[in-house]
């Protein structure tokens, strides 16, 4: 019969492939993995690049004790900026992921800006115990110049300033801390990643977008924007340029420097730090805008605190009111621009746009 002959060849064919159904019900789960790519190895037997990565990786498991997958970890380099002996670092973050689960579409692979020459480091954060370790790199690539852990969790070195130092985690800590909070927003985390660090400065920005987006949001998409004229130029900036896409090659952020004379002018006019900026929401088909200028004032610290604790409050503080941005932020003006030439008078060169608005004499 025909099912016959089908059967007949089936156990054929089966035969001249010894081992196929046997492979069907061995292949693990991971396999489905992608394949480690062809890694090059640096001269003088230095380790791959990659090798680094996944040594950083099993060192902070090893000492963490936390297991591939794990969401509340924290994972934090600035792989793929330094280059080491001509070789570039990004193959490590590939072993980062490879090696711990963490990534960034998880919200919790966070990939530091840094100049190429600065060192290559690495650094793990558990959120429920407050266990971090830091690893920085040799500047030849054999090996690791730093390996540290520590508690470093803001509730752990808050209770004890006086005897704690940040020693090594002084630019981890923050970082940390505030990816760990509930209310920090995954595109915070990516202008922390271009600014390099937390500090007050940029948590303001996330207050200051909150507070335009609350009170001029975009109402059509294809046509409005927001534009950011800073005065004076500071942290908080390079916040927007994440947010909103506000970059200077697309017309949507311009800087100006204000004078220690001028900033202190503006302080006692209107009561708060009154340079944080001008905002626009720009509709580029009527070639219209409405703006506000605004002022902020920085939550107050602990008195005698030092300057890394001081900061980390701040951060905290700040982060806390993410939904009620009014808290610390103020309206100096309100304005509205009729047309493009609106516009340009407070974006050209050699303006003062504090003073074409009305906010300072002059």
């Amino acid at each position: 019969m025909k099912i016959d002959r089908i059967i007949a060849m089936t156990v054929i064919l089966l035969a001249l492939m010894p081992g196929l159904v046997l492979a069907c019900d061995d292949v693990p789960a991971q396999s489905t993995r992608m394949t480690q790519p062809t890694l090059p190895v640096l001269e003088d037997g230095v380790a791959t690049m990659y090798q680094i990565g996944v040594d950083a990786a099993k060192y902070a498991m090893g000492e963490m004790g936390f297991e591939r997958g794990d969401a509340h970890v924290l994972a934090l380099t600035n792989a793929g900026y330094p280059v080491i002996n001509g070789q570039t670092t990004e193959i490590c973050l590939y072993a980062v992921m490879e090696v711990t689960g963490c990534n960034p579409g998880k919200g919790n692979l966070v990939n530091i800006q840094s100049h190429p020459w600065k060192p290559l480091w690495f650094g793990f954060y558990d959120k429920r115990t407050g266990e971090a370790v830091y690893m920085k790199v040799k500047d030849d690539g054999t090996g690791f110049a730093v390996q540290e852990g520590d508690k470093i969790d803001a509730e752990t070195v808050l209770a004890d300033v006086a005897g704690w130092d940040p020693g090594v985690f002084d630019h981890m800590l923050p970082i940390a801390n505030i990816w760990a909070h509930e209310k920090t927003p995954y595109i915070f985390m990516k202008g922390v990643e271009h600014h390099n660090h937390v500090c007050p400065g940029i948590t303001s920005g996330l207050l200051l977008a909150n507070y335009v987006e609350d009170r001029l949001p975009i109402e059509d998409a294809t046509n409005q924007s927001y534009k950011v004229i800073s005065c004076s130029a500071c942290c908080k900036d390079d916040y927007f340029v994440k947010a909103w896409d506000s970059t200077t090659g697309k017309k949507g952020m311009y800087a100006t420097h204000l004078t220690a004379d001028e900033r202190n002018a503006l302080r006692e006019k209107y009561g708060v730090i009154a340079d944080r900026g001008i905002f626009i929401r720009w509709d580029a088909s009527s070639k219209t805008g409405d703006g506000l200028a605004l002022g902020l004032e920085y939550p107050q610290t602990e008195e005698g605190w030092p300057r890394w604790a001081a900061r980390l409050q701040q951060n905290i503080i700040m982060m806390d009111a993410a939904d009620t941005p009014e808290t610390f932020v103020s309206t100096i003006k309100e304005f509205s621009l009729a047309n493009e030439d609106e516009l340009l008078a407070l974006q050209g060169a050699g303006v003062h746009p504090l003073k074409v608005l009305g906010i300072m004499s002059g």
